[in-house]
């Protein structure tokens, strides 16, 4: 399975159709069997991989689809479509339906908790959802941003021109970056920036899991971290960021 050329059309589904929808998922066998999706979670479901190497998540919207594109051999069970955007979110990992066929619609990481919660993230309310298992992470503002954990957040957003602004909050135990590309900015542009930070925070916090990178092409998602505080990166010279405010800079 690939999503080396995505090649959307108006026949894609948008993301709130596919709310409703019931996917076909590829699972790591190949004995026949369809077990309970119940009983199953993302560590189950077979990976694909784009031109760059990242995984994802692949899931069908038929079994016809999943027949000609999918994994040669591989069962299979019916899913629930927010069912399994629970689950992807909970790995934090992107989901991609229909990889390869013209149809191929990718779901980022950051709107699947509003897809769970069976909210269309273009939604004006959608800043009120509720996840199925409880809510959205509160986000804070920072008292302050370990070193050189920022300083080098900054100095990778400097060196990704599609990253228009970006901001760094507290998200429970964790940090979240959300991120506003440029309008022309692509998918692809949105990955790139993910795995960067991600290397990051591999480095300076041990884990990138520490660190949650969301997409805030959504108005309603972007919304919510401009309430919460101002941006923690601009890219205009002139303007000063959170960091450097914090250190009084």
């Amino acid at each position: 399975m690939s999503a080396d050329e995505p090649r959307p059309t108006e026949d894609a589904p948008g993301l709130d159709a596919l709310i409703d929808a019931d996917l076909v998922v590829p699972i790591r066998s190949s004995t026949g069997a369809t077990p309970d999706h119940a009983t199953l979670d993302a560590s189950a479901f077979r990976h694909g991989t784009d031109d760059a190497g990242e995984r994802f998540i692949a899931a069908f919207t038929s079994p016809g689809t999943m027949a000609e594109l999918g994994p040669p051999g591989s069962d299979s069970i019916r899913i629930p479509a927010r069912l399994l955007f629970e689950r992807a979110d909970a790995a934090q990992e992107r989901v991609v339906v229909d990889p390869g066929a013209p149809t191929q619609v990718e779901v980022a990481v950051g709107v699947l908790p509003f897809l769970a919660a069976g909210i269309d993230p273009n939604r004006p309310d959608a800043l009120r959802a509720r996840r199925p298992l409880g809510d959205l992470p509160s986000l804070e503002v920072p008292e302050q941003i370990p070193e050189p954990f920022g300083r080098e957040l900054l100095a990778a957003f400097g060196e990704l021109p599609q990253v228009e602004r970006a901001w760094l909050l507290r998200a429970g135990t964790a940090w979240t970056a959300g991120i506003q590309l440029r309008p022309d900015a692509l998918l692809a542009d949105f990955d790139a920036v993910r795995n960067r930070l991600h290397a990051v925070a591999t480095e300076h916090l041990g884990s990138r899991r520490l660190l949650a990178v969301t997409d805030l092409r959504a108005p309603a998602l972007r919304d919510m971290y401009d309430a919460t505080a101002a941006p923690f990166y601009v890219r205009h010279d002139e303007h000063k960021s959170l960091l450097s405010r914090l250190l009084g800079g």
